[in-house]
């Protein structure tokens, strides 16, 4: 093809054509520009079809992270809740309003009550390996990467939140464990063999009338109650940019 095109123009040079020379200088030129706009098109649109597969690779795997984040916040909800209604049922007090009598409480809903707090907070793996990498920018979905900005942020504060609570428990709450009860009476059940009827019985009637005892114990609830609070935000957060997510996928589609 640069041979034919070269002849033409040797040819049109010896027959002294000039004007017919310079409209065919132009024409090639125009060609070769329409060649490279072609060829630039074609690799534009081969780039977009390998960018979109990634885009539509990484959405996959979001929600694939999203769907496990919402499995561990509902596992983190349940254990929470439970923590909840310990406490309450240590305190004396029913759902209902009712009193529970406190000489009824066990060694083993005690300790529970006391020593149970609850899980970190749901993992989000794959968002962040994108972002530490770069990745993100290849969501072009605006709305998708400022709700996982806003989720992080709330994990964040979570996180925060869950600290909070641990420091009071190990300052505070781990202390009625060190001083006010036999706590040699709880090794008992995680060690079944072990032989403990020398040691003395807790009496949780008369420890759980202790105002300092049920302050300890009505803080942790507080804290606990704030952290099911942000637990349930956080679930709606989830399931709302798993959602969007998903709609973004069949857009693909």
């Amino acid at each position: 093809m640069i041979k034919f095109f070269r002849s033409i123009r040797q040819s049109l040079i010896m027959d002294n054509q000039t004007s017919r020379y310079i409209k065919y200088a132009i024409g090639e030129i125009v060609l070769v520009v329409i060649g490279i706009l072609i060829a630039l098109q074609l690799n534009n649109l081969n780039d977009d079809r390998k960018n979109t597969a990634e885009e539509l690779f990484i959405l996959n795997s979001l929600n694939d992270n999203l769907q496990s984040a919402l499995k561990q916040s509902d596992y983190q909800m349940s254990v929470e809740k439970a923590n909840v209604s310990r406490l309450i049922g240590v305190l004396g007090w029913s759902k209902d309003g009712t009193y529970i009598n406190l000489d009824t409480i066990s060694d083993s809903t005690f300790s529970k009550a006391l020593w149970n707090i609850g899980p970190d907070i749901p993992i989000l793996n794959t968002y962040t390996n994108l972002k530490n990498n770069n990745k993100i920018g290849l969501i072009r979905n605006q709305e998708i990467t400022e709700k996982f900005t806003l989720l992080e942020r709330s994990l964040e504060e979570l996180k925060g939140m869950l600290d909070d609570r641990l420091i009071v428990h190990q300052t505070r709450i781990d202390d009625i464990a060190e001083n006010d009860i036999n706590f040699v009476r709880f090794l008992k059940l995680e060690l079944k063999e072990i032989d403990i009827s020398q040691e003395p019985i807790n009496d949780y009637g008369s420890l759980l009338k202790n105002q300092r005892i049920r302050n300890l114990l009505s803080i942790k609830l507080r804290m606990t109650l704030d952290v099911v609070e942000d637990r349930e935000s956080l679930n709606k957060e989830i399931t709302d940019l798993k959602n969007l997510i998903e709609k973004e996928i069949n857009r693909h589609r």
